[in-house]
Parts: C-alpha cells; structure tokens; sequence
C-alpha cells in the first residue's frame, strides 16, 4: 500500500514538474518582452535578461504610440479581422451543415477535395492570387487581405464543424421540420445553437492565424495607411534595428491580443474541441 502511495505521489510529483517546465517556457517569452520594453538602449546591452532599473520608463511605448500610431495599427487590423470572420462563418457554417446532414450527390466527395486544398502550401497560390487582385485592381486594399484570410479559412473551419454537427441529433432537425421551421429557420434555431461553442473555436483559431499573418498583410498592403500591426511590427525591424527595446515593444504589442484571447476564453475552446465528443 504504502509503495502505490510512493509510486502515486512519484508520478503526480513529475507531471506537476514537466507542466511547471513547459509553462516556465512559455511564459518567459513574454516576461522577457514586457521587462526589455521598459528599458533604455544601453540599459539593455548592459543587462539583456536582467530587470529594467525603473518600470517608469515608458519612452519604447510613447514612440510606439505616436511615431507608428499604434491605434491606427489596432483598427486596421481588427477591422479587417472582423470583416474576415463574418465571411468565413457566412460560407463556413452552412457548408458545413450540408456536408454533415444534407444527403447530396457528389457531397463526401466534394467535403474530402475541399478538405484536401488544407495540404497545398500557400506559397503556390501566392503569386496567381497577387496577379489575379493586380488585376481586379485590389493590390493595397483590404479588400483582397479580408478575401484571401475568409477564403483560406474555409476548408479548415468545414473540417472542424461538419464533424461537429455530425454529432446534432437527427430527430431534433426532423422535430423542427415536422414544426414547419425552413432551412433558414432551422439553422437560426437549432444548428447554431447546438453549435456554438465549436463555432467559437473555429473564430477563435482563424482570428489568432490572421492576427499573426505576416505574409498576406506585407504582400497585398503596400501604403501605411492600410498595414497590420504585425507588419508593422516587421517594418520596424526593418528601421530600427539597432533599437532593440523599441523592436520588443512593438512585438509585444502585436502578441498582446492573441494572448489575452487565449486567457480569457480558453474554457470555450476547450468545451468547443470535446463538445462533439461529448455528443
């Protein structure tokens, strides 16, 4: 008895270890970049990993502000995540729903080759895309990023959902026809609700991916009127270099956001990826 207690508390002691090391890992990162961006360029050649000498210091934040106007940055980006979502869910959710309960020709044929596309690497697709808005006249507007992001999105957030919904019981749809409720009504009524906390979690995945492009934002939007905050997180590696404070500040406002979604909201992607299971 006393050796299954030895041996319970041994493994208990080692997986409360391993989790400490893995967040210890995770965590340091952003300790890293909020502790540098309250530091002066010689303070961080002197000390690099060290603590900044006052947390009052705020110059890295003020030139982030007013230099690269930051709110502009957050607007831009939400914006443009915002309008990205609202497409993909638009084509997203009622694909998925007749993929996973409408009986169709053609229609697990059609799911598994939409599904197939998450496989071919984007850069292929790059420069067709570029030359296809080029010539719809679409290159720096955020037209064609909104596009390329809802697009890209779909086949993904299908996969993820018509699984889920495969799991909505087929007597309550039947109940809500027998009802007199239409397609749009049962989606309204029925569908979403039922599938909430997956769509969720499909939002939540797509709009941390889009937060964190660099590629699309850098290609598609050239004038600084239309950038990201991740591109110009990059821009400003690219004109100072030499201030590292300033190049950690402006990578820790562009992690921000994707971070706190994720503290915030973690137990609906949790309850979103077991949901169908649970089902």
């Amino acid at each position: 008895m006393q050796m299954r207690h030895a041996s319970d508390w041994f493994a208990r002691s080692a997986t409360v270890a391993v989790l400490t090391l893995f967040a210890v890992i995770a965590v340091y990162p952003i300790v890293f970049m909020v502790l540098s961006s309250f530091k002066t360029i010689v303070e961080y050649i002197n000390d690099p990993v060290g603590w900044p000498a006052t947390f009052r210091y705020i110059e890295n934040y003020q030139a982030m502000i007013y230099r690269f106007n930051v709110p502009r940055l957050f607007g831009n980006t939400i914006w443009y995540v915002l309008l990205a979502t609202v497409l993909s869910l638009a084509v997203s959710v009622p694909a998925s729903f007749a993929f996973a309960k409408l009986r169709f020709r053609f229609s697990q044929g059609l799911r598994t080759l939409m599904i197939a596309t998450l496989i071919v690497p984007a850069m292929t697709l790059l420069v067709p895309t570029y030359v296809l808005f080029a010539n719809l006249g679409l290159v720096d507007s955020y037209i064609s990023v909104v596009l390329i992001w809802a697009a890209t999105s779909v086949p993904g957030s299908v996969f993820l959902l018509s699984s889920l919904m495969r799991a909505i019981p087929t007597e309550v749809l039947e109940a809500a026809r027998i009802d007199g409720a239409g397609y749009f009504q049962m989606m309204r009524r029925v569908v979403l609700p039922l599938s909430g906390p997956g769509i969720l979690t499909v939002t939540i995945f797509n709009v941390t991916v889009w937060w964190n492009d660099l590629l699309i934002p850098l290609v598609f939007l050239q004038s600084d009127e239309t950038k990201t905050i991740t591109v110009a997180a990059a821009t400003i590696m690219g004109r100072f270099s030499s201030d590292t404070p300033m190049l950690i500040t402006g990578l820790l406002f562009a992690s921000l956001p994707p971070i706190l979604v994720y503290i915030f909201l973690q137990r609906y992607i949790r309850r979103g990826l077991v949901v169908g299971a649970l089902k």
